[in-house]
């Protein structure tokens, strides 16, 4: 047999050299694309609820001029009380309101606390427009404590023990996978 005959079945595109080059050019073209949206990805804006007692974080997605809030019972007065964040950055959240239905002790009110309204329906919202780096609540089941974020409801109350300091903040989504 010829040495033709022999190396019949191999074309020059799937024989040799040339066959690996493209299998390292697809690779490689994969490893740089996979890491592009790792980047990407890890680059994410999420607001973190950081336990100071070692149990699970927790993280919700986030982006910038997004809002979320936080209502909780008065300790005193015993009404619900909801202040509401604006996410501009990486630690740094504006509290934009804060709305109640009573005025009472710990209620802010005056002049220099901000701008005071009632509602038709008898509410107070009183705007604020205070910047924050992190926000931290102490959980509790008088409080009750719980985060509304685009229709879904974190009830921090249950997911952590009664009595835990739970840090708020936003940061890239990496930070949260340490």
């Amino acid at each position: 047999m010829s040495a033709n005959g022999i190396l019949k079945d191999r074309t020059p595109e799937s024989a040799g050299f040339r066959s690996f080059l493209k299998f390292k050019i697809v690779l490689l073209i994969s490893v740089v694309f996979f890491f592009c949206f790792l980047g990407f990805y890890a680059n994410q804006l999420v607001v973190s609820l950081i336990p100071d007692s070692g149990q699970k974080r927790l993280s919700f997605d986030t982006y910038i001029d997004d809002i979320w809030y936080i209502e909780f019972n008065h300790s005193v007065q015993k009404t619900p009380v909801q202040e509401y964040f604006l996410v501009r950055g990486v630690d740094d959240l504006l509290m934009k309101e804060t709305i109640y239905q009573s005025l009472g002790v710990g209620l802010p009110f005056l002049p220099s606390d901000g701008k005071l309204k009632v509602t038709k329906d008898g509410h107070f919202v009183l705007a604020m427009n205070r910047k924050f780096e992190t926000v931290k609540v102490r959980t509790g089941l008088e409080a009750c404590p719980r985060i509304y974020h685009s229709g879904t409801v974190y009830p921090i109350y249950e997911i952590y023990e009664p009595g835990t300091l739970v840090e708020i903040k936003v940061e890239k989504r990496y930070k949260s996978w340490l």
